[in-house]
């Protein structure tokens, strides 16, 4: 026998299924609720793993930077280890120095004082150009070691400065004017030095002229046919006329 849906059925069918299909929207609201919120808080998760992931890579950074520091201060310290050595060794070096001070002095001041002899007598032996001068040097060096309040490094200095003045001399020419005995009066003459080889005089007229004998440690009369170049050589230091081949008496340095 086959079933008939009859109108009133199919009214009561369908109430039946509408009936039947509202607690399934229901569920089916609230699944999509909760795959939202469940979105959202993966969202929300995925923040918080960017944030940690963030502060890690910055707690990296500043972790090499820490190590790089560590190695640069740690070269630093074994730089000034090495620094510290070397003033150690320099201070015993100059500690040593100090405590041989009253023997190196000891060992030094003879060594001056025969310098200053050496130079003493080689003044002597030469040529008498600016006497006055070079001996009140001489005097100083003598005032210098006598002098207790001059160090030992100041006094070799001022002789060093004597020795390298007086090796100058022999490497110039130089002109000056001085007083002179010529035949028995007082007369204003025109010197010449030439290096260390000669020092001659004439007067201004040109008449008359000398030269300085080392074999009799006094002046001796100029030779006349010489007056003529001692004037060039006179006119070529004083800047008056150009340099060229000077002529004159020369006599050899001997210091016994």
């Amino acid at each position: 026998m086959r079933n008939v849906l009859t109108p009133a059925r199919g009214f009561i069918a369908a109430a039946l299924i509408a009936t039947l299909g509202t607690p399934a929207s229901a569920q089916l609201g609230e699944a999509l609720d909760v795959g939202e919120q469940a979105t959202r808080r993966a969202e929300q998760v995925q923040q918080q793993i960017n944030q940690l992931d963030d502060e890690r890579s910055d707690m990296v950074r500043e972790y090499r930077t820490l190590l790089q520091r560590r190695d640069a201060a740690e070269l630093f310290a074994r730089q000034q280890e090495q620094v510290v050595a070397s003033q150690r060794r320099e201070i015993e070096s100059l500690t040593d120095q100090l405590g041989r001070i009253d023997e190196i002095t000891a060992e030094t001041t003879p060594m001056l004082m025969d310098m200053i002899d050496d130079l003493k007598a080689f003044v002597a032996a030469d040529l008498p150009f600016k006497s006055e001068f070079r001996q009140a040097r001489l005097d100083g060096l003598d005032a210098a070691m006598a002098e207790p309040t001059v160090s030992t490094a100041e006094r070799y200095r001022l002789i060093i400065e004597a020795y390298q003045s007086e090796m100058e001399y022999g490497s110039t020419i130089d002109t000056w004017q001085e007083d002179q005995v010529v035949e028995g009066e007082p007369t204003n003459v025109d010197m010449f030095q030439y290096g260390r080889v000669a020092l001659v005089y004439i007067t201004p007229d040109d008449r008359r002229g000398a030269r300085w004998d080392r074999a009799q440690g006094a002046w001796v009369p100029l030779e006349r046919n010489l007056i003529p170049a001692v004037r060039d050589a006179i006119r070529v230091a004083d800047g008056k006329k150009q340099q060229e081949v000077l002529f004159g008496p020369v006599t050899p340095l001997e210091v016994q």
